[in-house]
């Protein structure tokens, strides 16, 4: 059984939170400069930002078993590991909490990304024990639960087996919970948990496997079906995000096995590591540069004044307006993007040669 760190893992981690801080960073919003792909989808669809958050997900419940075995190892009996993954839940919702509430400059306790991951964490680690069989059966029932919410449910306003906007039964839910900004919904959990299951099953595959080609031949055969199935699910359950329906978990799982079996094939298999070093560098202190780079865009990018063109303007627009003078917009706002991706690096870079990494 193999517990030893996945360098392959940490560069899909690398190239998942430097995604994130590519596509929550354009030089402006404006979608007729921004390309499409860099854009959420405004209700349904998939674009490589809708992407990202997927990732983590299933990267999370790759890593899980793992870190699970090497406690093990150590002795650590599972009610102090039950203990620790709360503990992770907690200051992962805190710091989540922590940055929702800098950009509205108010304590709020909304969900967003460092949230909803740390409740669909310590879910999925009450769950880790189980297993495989189990752990399927759940992953997938949970699918068709969200799925018969929106298909049954019957409320005032609620277009019963609807999907869309402000109709749907997982939006009427959410409205005796949520704040009404909240663009997610709680409902939206349910599937959220396959989602780190999926990866769960992808990490207890890998580490009971000694030989490469096994763990490429079903990462290859788990993202082909994952893709498939999710765009025929798709005929009938509409991919989206913001209601994470089971079209979309499934379909993400399957773009993030293939995402995974590109780095696993070139870096465990072809031993090609050291070209994937600065994605490695972000993947080891993810949540350090998550948390560092919103603070730093929300508190002197955006708050910091300069003066262009004879006006006072904030530092990103100043980087912005200056980039797009000389590349034109789209390419100005990907040259914002890529050089809040190099203050990321260099960061973690410093980190990473100082042994610093910072963990919850």
């Amino acid at each position: 059984m193999t517990t030893q760190r996945l360098t392959s893992l940490d560069a899909f981690r690398g190239f998942a939170i430097a995604g994130m801080l590519f596509v929550n960073n354009p030089g402006t919003w404006d979608p007729a400069i921004v390309p499409h792909e860099l854009m959420h989808a405004e209700w349904f669809g998939c674009t490589f930002a809708d992407l990202i958050f997927p990732f983590f997900l299933f990267i999370v419940g790759v890593a899980m078993p793992m870190s699970d075995a090497r406690r093990t190892e150590q002795g650590i009996p599972l009610w102090k590991g039950i203990l620790i993954a709360a503990r992770r839940a907690l200051l992962l919702y805190i710091l989540g909490a922590f940055l929702k509430s800098s950009s509205l400059n108010a304590p709020v306790l909304h969900f967003g990304i460092l949230q909803r991951i740390g409740v669909l964490y310590f879910v999925c680690y009450l769950l880790l024990r189980l297993n495989v069989r189990w752990q399927t059966v759940i992953a997938v029932s949970l699918l068709f639960v969200w799925w018969a919410i929106l298909a049954f449910v019957r409320a005032p306003g609620v277009i019963t087996g609807s999907f869309d906007r402000d109709v749907n039964a997982a939006q009427y839910i959410d409205s005796f919970i949520l704040a009404p900004d909240d663009k997610e919904t709680i409902v939206s959990m349910i599937p959220g948990i396959s989602s780190v299951l999926f990866g769960v099953l992808v990490g207890k595959f890998i580490m009971h496997r000694k030989d490469h080609r096994s763990v490429v031949r079903m990462l290859g055969i788990a993202a082909i079906a994952g893709i498939v199935v999710g765009l025929v699910w798709n005929l009938v359950v509409p991919l989206s995000k913001i209601l994470w329906t089971a079209s979309f978990a499934v379909y993400t799982a399957g773009w993030s096995c293939a995402v995974l079996l590109f780095f696993y094939w070139l870096i465990e298999v072809q031993g090609k590591s050291r070209w994937a070093f600065p994605l490695v560098v972000f993947g080891m202190n993810a949540i350090a540069l998550y948390v560092a780079t919103g603070l730093f865009v929300r508190w002197v990018m955006l708050s910091w004044k300069v003066r262009f063109d004879g006006s006072l303007t904030s530092l990103t627009g100043y980087f912005y307006k200056s980039f797009a003078a000389v590349a034109g917009p789209t390419v100005g706002s990907l040259m914002y993007s890529t050089l809040i991706i190099g203050i990321g690096w260099l960061l973690c870079y410093w980190m990473y040669k100082r042994k610093i990494f910072l963990k919850v």
